[in-house]
């Protein structure tokens, strides 16, 4: 009998047991004793059998399929509200460990929610940003009760809401510049997405404000930035005798055109002025200087989401929801890549 005919009959019969507890065993259910469990796992060790999904959800009334709704648009808009290449890697290795498979889909509707729900019947939901902000999604997800998780969660008037916090990502970044003596802090956004923008400007003000600068009146972009369009902004503030003496830059493209202009102009980086970006890619670590970064881990963060959504399905049957599954501490939010772009503020502009 070829491996590619075993049954899970077959894996019955060989341990001695019923299907029923065979696929119990496979779905991990607590109901099964020590020997029959054995037993089972010595049957499709021998037997090299492969569980199928309508065998694993026969014990579990499961698909182990776990779903990541991503809003609609081009690949070129995708690739540049979130790193999907990372994202899908972590995520495959978490799910994958787990026994469980993963699937990404773009959603612009409810009904799009609703159609992927109904033919792929997935276990658990990840929204992923700016979805997790979407209460009709999440209400849809309780109200078919599956279990919908996001990468992280951050406070608003009060409130703890589903989202990553851009305002806390804005005021860090700020601060770490703040705690190098800097005080004239340039920010500029670059990424299309404004509502994130001005989430992340809001913070960076806050942190400024309360150092007692007033460079966030001055030195502050929103826009969104291309190469040409941040080493245009970047020679009108470098250029004359007040300038900031360190730059908040939100993109690649942001970052390597400032250390362009400052090259142009005879400013040293960091000497004469330091240069961090909020994304941490391959060109940045291969420019020259190397440019620091304060990053989101959003991979790491992803799977966090994955595998909140399998361990609240430990224990067999149907994961449950409970709510939108948010991180129990937000202590991975932000990472910093120190690299060579960072020193103490000059004394004199």
């Amino acid at each position: 009998m070829g491996r590619g005919n075993i049954t899970i009959e077959d894996v019955a019969r060989e341990a001695g047991v019923s299907r029923q507890t065979v696929s119990r065993v496979i779905n991990r259910s607590p109901n099964v004793s020590g020997s029959a469990r054995s037993r089972v796992e010595q049957a499709i060790e021998t037997l090299g059998y492969v569980p199928n999904a309508a065998a694993r959800r026969m014990g579990g009334a499961r698909s182990y399929l776990l779903l990541a709704a991503i809003e609609g648009g081009t690949a070129g808009e995708l690739a540049g509200r979130l790193p999907l290449d990372r994202m899908l890697l972590e995520g495959l290795a978490a799910c994958s460990g787990q026994g469980y498979h993963l699937m990404f889909k773009q959603i612009s509707q409810e009904r799009d929610l609703a159609s992927a729900l109904t033919s792929l019947t997935p276990d658990g939901v990840v929204l992923l940003p700016p979805l997790d902000e979407r209460a009709e999604f999440h209400h849809m997800l309780e109200r078919r009760g599956l279990a919908a998780a996001c990468l992280a969660e951050r406070h608003e008037h009060g409130r703890v809401l589903p989202g990553l916090d851009e305002a806390g990502f804005g005021e860090a970044a700020t601060a770490k510049l703040i705690e190098h003596g800097h005080r004239q802090v340039g920010f500029i956004a670059g990424d299309g997405d404004i509502v994130r923008s001005r989430r992340r400007i809001e913070g960076y003000r806050r942190a400024l404000a309360e150092a007692g600068s007033r460079a966030h009146r001055h030195f502050v972009s929103e826009e969104p930035r291309d190469l040409a369009g941040a080493i245009d902004l970047a020679r009108g503030w470098l250029a004359p005798t007040i300038r900031p003496t360190a730059i908040i830059a939100g993109t690649e493209a942001v970052a390597l055109g400032v250390l362009q202009v400052a090259h142009e102009l005879g400013l040293a980086v960091p000497r004469d002025l330091s240069l961090l970006a909020l994304e941490d890619t391959s060109g940045l670590a291969r420019s020259h200087p190397p440019i620091s970064t304060l990053h989101q881990p959003l991979g790491a963060l992803f799977a966090g989401a994955c595998m909140r959504l399998i361990e609240a399905g430990e224990g067999g049957g149907a994961i449950r929801p409970q709510g939108t599954l948010t991180p129990a501490i937000a202590s991975a939010a932000h990472v910093f890549m120190p690299r060579a772009t960072i020193a103490r503020a000059p004394r004199a502009v």
